[in-house]
This record gives structure tokens, sequence and C-alpha cells, in this order.
């Protein structure tokens, strides 16, 4: 089984400096470069050959709730001819939240009904209602629970190793970090001590052979001519 792990495109909270982060955006759109990022994104991932001199030949696709990866993930269902599928546990570490005067409130994320108006084709999980999909009342979701959500998803692509398919996870740089170091028994570990870090749109190359996870790449962006690419 093979796993593309990718970042979605440039948000309206990645151009944030750290002078204006009390702008930071809920649930933040794609910048202008961010559209264009994803359009190339799928393009590559639909046409292009991967380093092994073959296409990516992705037959699973699967998004975090959380917008900027929903809409990512857009061109590339198309693109692919895939349905996008949510899985909840790959959204960004911290959950949704806003921090004002020191203190974090959560809140519920895109209703089920938003969802299915702004990207019908998507297959959604039951547990994602008309109250949202992220649980309020975490506020600002604790480093340990941002690690147990890593270690279900390495846990379940485990499972499904003897699988023929090629899977493709959108997430996001703190996630994906997470994610990489429970699928090779780093965690736990100390926040930040270290970091696997992607930049926007970047995809990394997961194989499984046999119950031995292989890193075949990290952090490739080649997709994108140098003026496009960000952090």
């Amino acid at each position: 089984m093979q796993v593309y792990l990718i970042r979605h495109a440039q948000s309206e909270n990645n151009i944030l400096s750290h002078d204006n982060l009390h702008q930071r955006k809920l649930d933040p759109d794609l910048t202008a470069l961010g559209y264009q990022q994803r359009d190339l994104l799928a393009r590559h991932l639909a046409g292009a050959q991967d380093v092994n001199g073959e296409g990516y030949a992705i037959t699973r696709l699967f998004t975090s709730a959380m917008y900027r990866s929903l809409l990512t993930a857009q061109p590339l269902a198309e693109a692919l001819d895939l349905q996008p599928t949510l899985w909840l546990d790959l959204h960004e570490k911290g959950g949704m939240f806003l921090r004002r005067n020191g203190r974090a409130t959560g809140f519920g994320g895109m209703t089920r009904r938003e969802i299915q108006q702004q990207f019908p084709g998507y297959a959604l999980t039951d547990d994602i209602t008309e109250d949202g999909w992220y649980d309020a009342s975490l506020g600002f979701e604790p480093e340990t629970r941002s690690c147990f959500r890593a270690i279900k998803v390495a846990r379940a692509l485990q499972e499904w190793r003897e699988r023929e398919d090629t899977i493709a996870l959108v997430s996001h740089a703190g996630f994906l970090d997470i994610l990489l170091k429970a699928i090779f028994s780093q965690l736990p570990s100390q926040a930040y001590s270290m970091r696997y870090y992607h930049n926007n749109t970047a995809i990394t190359r997961i194989t499984y052979q046999g119950r031995q996870p292989v890193l075949h790449y990290l952090n490739r962006f080649e997709h994108l001519p140098a003026a496009m690419r960000s952090h």
C-alpha cells in the first residue's frame, strides 16, 4: 500500500506574521496563491510521474474537515475522479478555536448542511452533525489528544497495509508532523523538539512493505514554480 501525505494549499492564516496573529481566522479560506497551488497539485497528481517513474495512481482520497483542506481536495477529486471522504482525525492540532484575551474558545466548525451545500459529493461520516464536527467544549485541543488522533490514523493505515490501494491524505503541517512520528513509533515526544515540516501542497510518500512502513521522501513540492512556494 502506498500513502501520500499532502498539506493543504496556502490559507489566509498562513500569511499572518507574529505581529498580526490577532487577525487569525477560525476556519480560513485559501489565498489567491493557495487556489493556484491546489490546481497545480491536482494537475501534477493526475498527470505527472512520481520519482519511481510511474503515475501516482491514487485510488482513495481523504481530507480533514477544515475548510482549507476541503478546498484543496476539490480539484484533486475532479482530476483523479475520486470521491473525497472526510476523516475527522486529520484536522490540525489545536482544533477549531479562537484565542481572545488569553482565553481559547472552541467552535464546532462547518455543519453537515454547510459541507453538503458547498462540497456536494464528499462522503461524510455520521459524527458530522448540524452542530459541526469539532467538540467545542475542548477549546484549544490538548497536545495529548492531538497525538492520540495521530496514533489512531497511524493504526488505521497499518491495518489497511495489505490492501492494493494508493491513499492520499490532505491534512495540516502540525498534524502531519505528529502523524509521521506516530507511523514511525516516535511518540510520545516533546512537542516541537523536532519537526517533519511540510510546505503548502507538499507531498510525502510512505510505502507499507509487510508490517514495516518505509519513508521514500518528505516534503516534495517540485510541482510548484519557485515563486509559488510557501510555508
